[in-house]
């Protein structure tokens, strides 16, 4: 082969290198996802690093804040910031993610700013991970370890009361109360990604008082439950035009491999 082509295809290589090093690229295989689940008094909010690699993750932090997390409103005012009144171990720690394994850490927060409940309506999480280096690396694409989603914040619930659940491993027990006008109630199960169990109507067994009860028993295979997941259940009513409304969200199990 011809010295200078020779010459042209290493120059080439070299270039694309140091192009990856200067645009931040990161050759690491990993995703940061966070998963809001709002409920009718406070959100929980999941944050899960997710090794895609075929061997080990070391991420190191500085401290023992792993993650920041902020919610903003829709003009960009902050009404939730995480590392706010809390105190950090100041020295480095190394977590470790084996492959296809993940980590998962929640947040809680009930809708409140300065000791009031925010206006319902939709705020954005804005979520970074804070390692340093990962494999002894030090992180070149910080946009990779940055995660933002909407969340809504709902209204005060003033069709469903008193919701209770129990059970385990597929199978879950629901009671509760709803008021007696209220007749068009539905529930559905999902994962924050699939349906799990589809659209059923809620029958309403209680008399004729201004609450009344119901009871829900769900059974969920085990071929079909999720790993590492939430199932949650949404509870809802549909009004005239079948939109669904007042939307009360409860988990029912935290699901690990």
């Amino acid at each position: 082969m011809n010295m200078r082509i020779i010459i042209c295809i290493v120059m080439l290589f070299l270039t694309n290198i140091l192009n990856a090093s200067a645009n931040g690229r990161d050759d690491l295989n990993y995703q940061v996802d966070v998963i809001p689940i709002a409920g009718p008094n406070q959100a929980e909010i999941e944050v899960v690093v997710k090794n895609l690699e075929e061997f080990p993750l070391d991420f190191e932090f500085p401290t023992s804040q792993i993650f920041e997390m902020i919610i903003t409103d829709k003009s960009g005012n902050e009404v939730y910031v995480y590392s706010k009144g809390r105190y950090f171990l100041q020295a480095f720690q190394t977590i470790t993610i084996q492959p296809h394994e993940s980590i998962k850490r929640v947040v809680k927060w009930n809708y409140e700013f300065e000791g009031k409940r925010v206006p319902k309506g939709e705020y954005l999480i804005h979520t970074a991970l804070k390692p340093i280096s990962i494999n002894n690396k030090p992180v070149q694409n910080k946009a990779k370890l940055m995660n933002n989603q909407k969340l809504y914040v709902p209204r005060v619930n003033e069709v469903f009361h008193n919701l209770k659940v129990s059970g385990t491993k597929g199978d879950y027990a629901i009671s509760g109360k709803v008021k007696k006008q209220h007749k068009r109630l539905y529930y559905v199960v999902e994962d924050g990604h699939v349906e799990i169990v589809k659209e059923s109507m809620i029958k309403v067994t209680g008399a004729k008082q201004e609450w009344e009860e119901f009871n829900i028993d769900i059974h969920i295979p085990k071929e079909r439950l999720p790993h590492n997941a939430t199932l949650i259940l949404y509870l809802y009513e549909k009004n005239n035009e079948g939109k669904k409304v007042n939307i009360y969200p409860l988990v029912l199990e935290r699901l690990k491999e």
